[in-house]
């Protein structure tokens, strides 16, 4: 068994609306997508302990990315809009799906489990790269993951059903 591949997590962010979503993929111009948990912890330690008791509390999820700016991809267009229009708030939400690409749906053609997450994208910069275009930032995350499948096919999230 070798170690996963990252062509094997598929990105999607929703470059349409919350009513009508329509998934791009975070693929062409993307040169790095990297997702950090960021756990959040807390220890306490009481008098009869020589050492700390630690709990995981809750995570800041963020992914931070770096990209070319390559406006016939859909999902950069979306991003740099953000950044271009200066965009806050509700603007500069969408949602996120991680898409596992070696993980099946059982009896789903083309269709993979996945977490879907409202992210904020926090532009940081758009620098000159050799006299190319980038724009780097960061997905922040806004919500907690929701399980389901991704249909690669027709771009659609499935939530999982309530267990």
């Amino acid at each position: 068994m070798g170690v996963r591949k990252r062509t094997l997590e598929a990105d999607y962010i929703n470059t349409g609306t919350a009513e009508t979503p329509e998934y791009s993929l975070c693929g062409t111009g993307f040169s790095k997508l990297d997702e950090s948990p960021s756990a959040q912890t807390s220890s306490k330690r009481y008098v009869n302990m020589e050492s700390a008791s630690q709990h995981v509390t809750g995570y800041e999820w963020s992914a931070s990315f770096e990209a070319d700016q390559i406006k016939s991809e859909t999902a950069l267009a979306f991003v740099m809009a953000i950044g271009k229009d200066l965009k806050t708030g509700a603007d500069a939400e969408t949602d996120f799906v991680q898409v596992d690409l070696d993980d099946p749906a059982d009896g789903q053609e083309n269709t993979f489990n996945a977490r879907k997450r409202t992210i904020a994208v926090a532009i940081s910069e758009m620098p000159d790269n050799d006299g190319e275009m980038g724009v780097n930032g960061d997905f922040l995350g806004v919500s907690d993951p929701v399980k389901g499948t991704f249909d690669t096919s027709t771009k659609t999230f499935t939530e999982a059903a309530a267990v």
